[in-house]
């Protein structure tokens, strides 16, 4: 064989590798996988990496026909095996238009038919035109001006430990306020994450732009000393965040009562400098994140001893919540790809939440959104991956048909083909879509209601 022979046979062995590699990717985007801990972080980045598979796909078909040189019938197989791939990665785009349509149902119903009449020109005129524009998608480079002043704060410092914990300030440069309140609360498993880069800061100057101050927030997670590899693995990770490793391991009560209680205590004292709008306040977070900021809804009843009731709560924005925090517990301890690398969650998690529903079922529903709902809570906009296996998607449901049961301001927005952190791509397909309507949700929840 020469040479160029075998470089034939390699790049076809190549291509036929991408392409059935494209195959079981589609297959994750329509069923969310089956090793929920592997593959649920694989799916996160599906639908960014098929924004660019097309082009990708494409140029690997016509090499591998070329390359087949068309003496035997087999150059058809690329050919199919490209279709079907280019269909899977068709099906994030696909389900946006169902996205699209419940939006604008459910904001129809629960705002009225009208409700952009109701709004202020100077808000709906810097409103997004469209849900999803596929150019935008690709040549998207606003920069959206707003003043940013980075590691404000402390708001605290835990005594004995030193800890303490900042937040990004982004504020609008035009007027001189009060402005309506964002806080921002960023994900990470309560044991990873931090503000900027990792909390999708790209939102963040957008809302300012639009208008809204946005506190972008850190809080205290989770530690595990006793496993030090992981302890240091996580240090690694924090570090690459820009966050220094914690001294102290928090719990997620202790989360709930700096965000709850600290944080807002320390807006409340600073109102003038921050140029905040008690009366106009949202909390918003994805993942763990979201979790903690549906914890706002327990702010009239569980939360209350917390909460500094001189903020007047508009409403909460809650990407993919775990919202149920028994039913996550059980769900990640029988994870079978958690069982496969030898892996028990089920022990993380309960360091985390100091125990489990087992050993404190009272616990358990206090820290559980769907569990704090009542007629006291603020309106809601959940939006949700439907093949979302890190927080399952079903737990969304459940806190979506509470919330219905108890008040009539919710909105559930749903992506199909679409796993966790479908956003965190600001010009991507879920990006687009959830800000088009999370700025109107801010809007209709100030002057439609």
């Amino acid at each position: 064989m020469s040479l160029k022979g075998f470089f034939r046979i390699l790049l076809l062995i190549g291509g036929y590798f991408f392409l059935l590699l494209g195959v079981y990717s589609g297959i994750l985007l329509v069923t969310g996988g089956l090793f929920t801990v592997v593959e649920a972080l694989v799916v996160c980045a599906l639908p960014f990496i098929a924004m660019y598979s097309f082009i990708i796909y494409t140029i690997i078909i016509i090499a591998m026909v070329r390359l087949h040189r068309k003496k035997t019938k087999i150059w058809i197989l690329p050919i199919i095996l490209g279709i079907i791939v280019l269909g899977f990665n068709s099906l994030p785009f696909l389900g946006i238009r169902t996205t699209i349509s419940q939006g604008d149902a459910q904001f129809a119903e629960v705002f009225g038919p009208n409700y952009i009449d109701q709004i202020p020109d100077n808000l709906t005129s810097k409103f997004k035109d469209q849900p999803f524009n596929l150019w935008d998608m690709y040549n998207n480079h606003e920069i959206y001006e707003c003043n940013i002043t980075y590691d404000c704060g402390p708001y605290l410092t835990v005594p004995g430990y030193n800890d303490k914990f900042y937040f990004d300030y982004y504020c609008p440069t035009a007027g001189d306020g009060p402005f309506p309140t964002i806080i921002n609360i960023h994900g990470g498993a309560w044991v990873l994450g931090n503000k900027g880069i990792e909390n999708r800061p790209m939102a963040s100057r957008y809302l300012a732009h639009q208008g809204y101050a946005v506190f972008d927030i850190q809080y205290g997670l989770g530690r595990f000393p006793d496993f030090p590899e992981i302890d240091r693995a996580f240090a690694w990770v924090q570090n690459f965040l820009g966050r220094e490793l914690l001294n102290k391991s928090y719990t997620l009560s202790e989360m709930a009562e700096q965000i709850i209680g600290n944080f807002t205590d320390y807006l409340v004292a600073h109102t003038a400098e921050y140029k905040v709008d008690t009366n106009r306040i949202w909390v918003t977070g994805g993942s763990a994140g979201a979790h903690l900021a549906g914890l706002f809804l327990g702010y009239n009843s569980t939360y209350k001893h917390l909460f500094n009731d001189t903020l007047k709560l508009k409403g909460l924005i809650l990407f993919y919540c775990p919202a149920n925090l028994t039913h996550l517990f059980n769900y990640h301890a029988d994870d079978p790809g958690a069982e496969f690398f030898n892996i028990d969650l089920g022990y993380f998690f309960a360091r985390v939440a100091d125990g489990t529903p087992q050993q404190n079922a009272t616990l358990f529903r206090n820290l559980s959104p769907v569990n704090l709902a009542d007629s006291s809570a603020p309106p809601c906009l959940i939006l949700h991956g439907q093949v979302d296996k890190m927080a399952p998607y079903i737990e969304a449901e459940q806190l979506y048909d509470k919330l219905q049961a108890v008040t009539n301001h919710t909105i559930f927005l749903t992506f199909p083909f679409q796993g966790h952190a479908f956003d965190y791509v600001f010009n991507s397909p879920g990006g687009q879509v959830s800000m088009y309507y999370m700025e109107r949700f801010l809007a209709a929840t100030q002057y439609c209601i």
